[in-house]
């Protein structure tokens, strides 16, 4: 078996810092800027598409064909779309949210001119003490609200705050890594493979080695509302998606170990592709560290550019989360075994 020695020092704060920095859906600013940064360090240079697609193109040892890899940089929050008459905003969800899952948490809303303030989101039934049906109403988007945490009474003063229809709410992560390597935090999904990716990318700049093929490392923005990938260069022949894979009664799979997925809601993935990545993960990652998944409630950018009529063969893996979509839990061992299947896919193992 072949492994890749991985720094995990870099691995887990660049995890870090990609998690700390807000990204929900459609918001890029901050993130574009932090991503820069991370691939100025290690000696790229990024374009970024009208779609905000981040790209960095490094040219392979044949140019045969161009593959792509990609982790979307987008995570899943809320945008305001109205006030109620206390001054709590309305909000509706970016992405597959759990509402169930935020209650209680705290955010901070950022506004259309850049500014920013802090919020909690709150059932409109927020308490036992006061609301009969405080524990059964059901939480969606027409009983949940954020609160700013502010002398906010009705809607004029959230806007002399600075909040308007469109502004968006980004929730905080609470990132944890324990010494056992158990890492618990939102938006795992997935700022872990961002930083799996990026870590490749350093290897390949530290050592000077070139990948199998000129390979475009991608950082779509749109994937948690299905669209990331609908867009891709034309160059581009087949597209993998990093992310998270999924624990639970139908898959053979926990934190340590990394997720092939072979099919998923929209569509299985391309077949001979499929199975290069299982040869992949067959020479780098231990018996049992691995497994293939059907995942019937999930899709990636992969699958998104493929549906979209791009002319290339899809497929995705990536580090196995518990709690998906909320404050979700993976090992230090995924994220090690992430980036060393994204190593062997762009070195061409599985050919």
């Amino acid at each position: 078996m072949q492994r890749f020695e991985t720094d995990t020092d870099y691995l887990l704060e660049v995890t870090r810092q990609l998690i700390a920095c807000d990204s929900p859906v459609g918001y890029y600013n901050r993130i574009h800027a932090l991503l820069k940064m991370l691939l100025a360090d290690i000696g790229y240079e990024m374009q970024v598409d009208n779609k905000a697609t981040a790209y960095v193109v490094v040219p392979g040892a044949s140019s045969e064909k161009t593959v792509g890899v990609n982790a979307h940089l987008d995570t899943i929050g809320l945008v305001v779309r109205g006030f109620n008459d206390d001054g709590t905003l309305r909000v509706r969800q970016l992405g597959g949210i759990n509402y169930h899952s935020i209650e209680g948490e705290t955010c901070h809303v950022i506004c259309r001119d850049g500014s920013s303030v802090n919020g909690q989101i709150i059932c409109n039934h927020h308490s036992i003490h006061v609301f009969e049906d405080a524990k059964t109403m059901e939480r969606t988007e027409d009983t949940m609200a954020v609160s700013l945490i502010a002398d906010v009474k009705s809607p004029a003063d959230a806007r002399k705050l600075g909040v308007s229809e469109g502004a968006v709410a980004a929730i905080d992560p609470h990132f944890i890594a324990y010494d056992n390597g158990y890492i618990i935090s939102r938006f795992l999904d997935d700022k872990a493979c961002v930083a799996a990716q990026l870590h490749t990318m350093k290897w390949l700049a530290q050592t000077g080695t070139q990948p199998a093929y000129d390979t475009l490392f991608a950082f779509p923005i749109y994937e948690e509302i299905g669209h990331g990938g609908a867009y891709l260069p034309t160059v581009v022949d087949e597209y993998v998606s990093l992310d998270i894979t999924l624990i639970g009664p139908d898959y053979a799979s926990e934190e340590h170990s990394v997720g092939v997925i072979v099919s998923d809601i929209r569509s299985p993935y391309d077949w001979n592709l499929s199975n290069r990545l299982i040869r992949c993960a067959e020479k780098v990652l231990e018996p049992g560290r691995w497994n293939q998944q059907v995942a019937f409630h999930f899709s990636t950018d992969a699958n998104a550019s493929y549906f979209a009529g791009n002319n290339l063969k899809s497929g995705a893996f990536g580090p196995a989360t518990l709690s998906t979509h909320g404050r979700e839990r993976t090992h230090m061992d995924a994220l090690v075994g992430t980036e060393n299947l994204c190593h062997a896919y762009v070195l061409g193992y599985g050919d």
